[in-house]
């Protein structure tokens, strides 16, 4: 089912490591490539450029000159197969390093390559225990190259812009390059933990430079999360002074990598890659700027590493500024315009625009095929009928699923069907809801008076071709058939049951008087934002201490001076529903497993390091459980998701 490929990791790496000594940049280069990085710079080029999705390789996690095996899946998709056959390859490798450990000589070529790699990462000849701890470090990378390439491909429409936003900043205009090491410039990219779009913000840090809410998220429009890329990067740079540390701090923090130069005492990348042991800065964080220089190389001379490319190019749209909120489905009518066609143009739009009757809001610069906009504003407005202006936001229905509800009795209880439910929510053939699961009721009503119109802008852009296809991420991929998202042992059409009389199953997003129970994944400043109030606020009112996070199982008391409490209900559903259609766009839950707390053990330890699942799904399928509260001998039971394809 799988072949294996053995390689020998240290020559291979050594011819690229000396081409890129050949290529060394000046003392002028702000991007640096110190020769403690070099090898991990050669490691990160392979990655890219020597293997496909369909393989990987097997390597040690701190010496990355040491590369034990080049593995080849054959065209297995199957994630857990995929797993399964990396478990086999490093068991064999474990037995190697325990071998030699005890002594005994090398018994091939791969194994005596494996202790020339050792030595060339050390400086001398590795002893028992290096074979022992490297026992602990073998790690699988998954190959890029596919993915790599398309997104050279895709960036073609949009690196001229986005250099060009560099370069008015003063700043380096092959910072246009850490995306295709961020998400391979993957525009539909979204991480398991909610980070989005080619430049991969979180939600909280893309609130700060761009709009990110249920109804517009500009994470997702390249060319907008550039300008915000470039304003994030140029805070890092004036915290930290060079741009290795500020590269380094847009994975790990500005905060973060200034803990580590006043630590170490230095602002060298290479020492404080290979000194800094901060249990934050992780394989991810140490080897970002190694990626970034192997990314750069390749995109310096794209075709002498790829082969020849028709990259994507740039294209003419006409914009337009909105006075009004506009229904998509009267620009369709209006203007001639496809719907598929507007979300292409404008893919910072989320889904509920096009498919729940979302409007598309007043103030949003509106991009359409070059040649719908004839003439000036008042040509254009005319083509737009005043009955199709709206003065203000549709407002959905939201329903929050409760222990024992089924889908027939909520479209029941809000006149609608079982089926106009299930696929509003693409609850899925099974039909499986689960407590805490925010639904939204069928609802087209709610038109809205006309605006008076004020000026409109229009202009003509150069905008991106055509956007690819959503692409995997750097991971097993799942079965070529994806099931439905389904918590094992639930009913189809029923929530999730629990036990009866069990306490907090029904709190789930609810307001009871001025106080709430806070819900994994908020924060207080989402709080604030939906009570239109300052985090200062809310702390005064709670007596909480300053700069201390709130907890999952806090009961938080809220001001509605600003805000009803329908109107910060109507807020808060629409975060979270944001949250599981992104997330659920990306992955599904392939099963569920218990595990039984340990000691020292936290939802953030689970949710990051051993599990790989966002704490708020977690939080989904275990409603009874006091997630702020967890002590040793809880059973939690835990979602297992994969990549959809």
């Amino acid at each position: 089912m799988s072949g294996f490929a053995r390689i020998v990791g240290v020559v291979a790496l050594a011819c690229i490591v000396a081409s890129a000594r050949a290529q060394a940049a000046g003392p002028s280069d702000p991007f640096p490539e110190p020769e403690g990085l070099s090898p991990a710079v050669a490691f990160w080029t392979r990655v890219y450029l020597d293997s496909t999705t369909d393989g990987g390789f097997l390597h040690d996690a701190r010496e990355l000159a040491v590369v034990y095996e080049l593995l080849r899946f054959d065209g297995e998709r199957n994630s857990r197969r995929r797993e399964a056959i990396v478990e086999r390859a490093k068991d064999r490798w474990r037995a190697v390093l325990e071998r030699l450990a005890a002594g005994e000589a090398p018994r091939d070529d791969a194994e005596r390559a494996l202790v020339r790699g050792f030595e060339a990462e050390l400086g001398r000849a590795p002893v028992s225990r290096d074979f022992r701890a490297a026992k602990e470090r073998i790690r699988f990378q998954l190959g890029q190259r596919d993915k790599f390439r398309q997104g050279v491909i895709v960036a073609g429409g949009y690196e001229a812009e986005m250099r060009a936003h560099f370069r008015e900043r003063s700043m380096p205009e092959d910072l246009a390059y850490l995306p295709h090491v961020e998400s391979s410039f993957n525009v539909h990219a979204y991480s398991k933990y909610g980070a989005a779009g080619i430049w991969q913000f979180m939600r909280g840090t893309g609130k700060r430079f761009m709009k990110v809410d249920y109804v517009v998220d500009e994470r997702l429009d390249p060319v907008v999360a550039t300008e915000a890329a470039a304003r994030l990067l140029r805070e890092n740079y004036a915290v930290l002074g060079n741009w290795p540390l500020a590269l380094t701090a847009y994975n790990h923090g500005a905060a973060g990598m200034n803990r580590a130069v006043k630590k170490l005492g230095t602002s060298r990348i290479d020492v404080i890659v290979e000194r800094y042991d901060a249990p934050s800065f992780g394989f991810a964080s140490r080897n970002f700027y190694a990626q970034f220089l192997a990314a750069r190389r390749i995109l310096g001379s794209y075709e002498t590493y790829l082969g020849p490319l028709q990259r994507d190019e740039p294209r003419v749209v006409d914009s337009v500024t909105l006075p009004f909120y506009a229904d998509v489905a009267d620009l369709e009518r209006n203007l001639g315009v496809s719907r598929e066609t507007i979300a292409e143009l404008n893919p910072a739009l989320r889904p509920p625009v096009f498919r729940s009757g979302k409007r598309i809001p007043k103030g949003y610069t509106l991009r359409l095929p070059a040649g719908t906009v004839v003439g000036d504003a008042s040509t254009w407005i005319a083509a737009v009928p005043k009955q199709s202006q709206h003065a203000r936001q549709h407002e959905n229905r939201y329903y929050t699923v409760r222990r024992g509800d089924t889908l027939g009795g909520i479209a029941q209880r809000h006149g609608t069907s079982v089926a106009a439910l299930a696929a509003e929510n693409d609850v899925g053939a099974r039909r499986t809801i689960y407590p805490g699961q925010v639904l939204q009721i069928p609802d087209r009503s709610g038109a809205s008076a006309p605006v008076a119109k004020p000026g409109i802008e229009i202009v003509r852009t150069a905008e991106a071709a055509t956007l690819p296809e959503p692409k995997p991420e750097p991971a097993p991929a799942p079965a070529p058939e994806p099931e439905p998202v389904v918590v094992a042992a639930i009913e189809p059409a029923a929530a999730a049951p629990v036990p009866a009389g069990a306490p907090g199953s029904e709190d789930f997003l609810r307001v009871e008087g001025d106080r709430v129970i806070v819900e994994a994944g908020e924060t207080l400043g989402h709080f604030a934002d939906w009570l239109q109030v300052t985090p200062q606020h809310l702390v005064r009112l709670n007596k909480l201490r300053p700069r201390r996070p709130i907890q999952v199982g806090q009961s938080l008391r809220l001001d509605f001076a600003k805000v009803t409490p329908d109107v910060f209900q109507q807020r808060r559903l629409e975060y979270h529903k944001g949250i599981e259609e992104d997330f659920f766009g990306s992955f599904r839950v392939a099963n569920t497993l218990e595990h039984k707390l340990k000691p020292g053990e936290t939802l953030w330890l689970l949710s990051h390091k051993k599990y790989a699942v966002p704490g708020w799904l977690i939080r989904r399928y275990n409603p009874d459980v006091d997630l702020g509260k967890l002590v040793p001998g809880v059973v939690l039971v835990i979602p297992i998701v994969e990549k959809v394809g």
